[in-house]
């Protein structure tokens, strides 16, 4: 019971991560890059190369409340394979999950299915692990329109049996539009079966070769975002500045390396 309450109280069932998301607010859904182990799986059959890549997060400046997570893609002809690791929190709470996951893009739809294993960690009561299932995807509706849609938690896992919470189940739905190579415009939606959907809205914007700035909102509660991009051949270097209206600013720092074939 003690350690279902503390995960209501430390995480949502979102994972987003890495500077690019987290600069358009999380806005990212329609976004196949190395962080789509993450944001939308759906897009990891768009990654092109073999890579690997890692990100730290500064929440409020608490240390408590820190976060890390790193991954690799596999990069094959039939489709690519992701792994990937998240931490939330400390020795005292901390929540932990695992993450594989399989995808392939089909001419303009790419689709991808993962296994999760959640580890929620109590120092006073101990460790407690459950797996949830996600499925995401990506499809290119024209050059200039995608849609994604993800689903996390799909098999609803519980947490307890005593009280029959489950880890939250999340779906997020939404589309970018690409009035040209230089913009992204981000609009999704993101529902919590226990509470209120959130809106997001992003953009990016590639103001010379390799040099990228983001922004964004998010509402539930109001997020504002900003974010650059250093992207100089197979590096990708990405920071990302938020504040959260209700607890302070967030600071991210987030690299990719690819591996080309």
């Amino acid at each position: 019971m003690l350690i279902s309450a503390l995960v209501a109280s430390s995480q949502d069932g979102s994972f987003n991560l890495g500077g690019r998301s987290s600069g358009m607010a999380g806005a990212s859904l329609t976004i196949g890059d190395e962080y789509s182990l993450f944001n939308n799986i759906g897009g990891l059959g768009r990654v092109e190369n073999h890579a690997a890549f890692a990100a730290y997060q500064n929440r409020y400046g608490v240390k408590e409340f820190q976060v890390i997570g790193a991954g690799a893609i596999y990069n094959h002809a039939f489709g690519n394979a992701g792994v990937g690791f998240y931490k939330f929190g400390d020795d005292i709470f901390s929540q932990q999950r695992l993450h594989l996951a399989i995808g392939n893009k089909i001419q303009m739809v790419s689709l991808a299915l993962g296994v999760d294993l959640l580890q929620y960690h109590v120092s006073t009561v101990g460790s407690h692990q459950v797996l949830a299932i996600q499925f995401g995807g990506i499809a290119e509706i024209s050059p200039q329109m995608r849609f994604g849609a993800h689903i996390f938690n799909l098999n609803q896992a519980e947490l307890s049996s005593e009280t029959g919470e489950r880890v939250p189940t999340v779906m997020k739905g939404g589309f970018s539009y690409l009035p040209s190579d230089e913009l992204i415009i981000s609009v999704e939606v993101e529902k919590d079966l226990e509470f209120d959907e959130v809106f997001k809205v992003g953009l990016e914007y590639q103001i010379i070769d390799h040099v990228f700035v983001r922004t964004g909102i998010s509402t539930q509660p109001f997020i504002g975002a900003f974010g650059v991009g250093f992207h100089p051949k197979d590096l990708k270097f990405d920071y990302a500045f938020s504040n959260d209206s209700r607890l302070g600013n967030i600071h991210e720092l987030s690299i990719a390396y690819a591996i080309k074939k």
